[in-house]
């Protein structure tokens, strides 16, 4: 996750740099795992993109 899409793929919401209306909320969107179960961070990370998602929807952005 990044702000350029020439060092990263997402941005700080999940969302592809160049396809608006994908977001990546598994752990591929993790650079790596650590020793303890990721299960929590990678719903935190959903909640977070599809509030966000949900709000660019209503403003017509997306």
């Amino acid at each position: 996750m990044g702000n350029d899409p020439a060092d990263s793929v997402l941005n700080a919401h999940n969302q592809v740099h160049g396809v608006r209306n994908l977001f990546v909320t598994d752990g591929s969107a993790m650079a790596s795992s650590g020793t303890v179960n990721p299960s929590l961070t990678y719903m935190a990370l959903t909640v977070r993109a599809v509030d966000y998602a949900v709000a660019q929807l209503k403003a017509g952005k997306i």
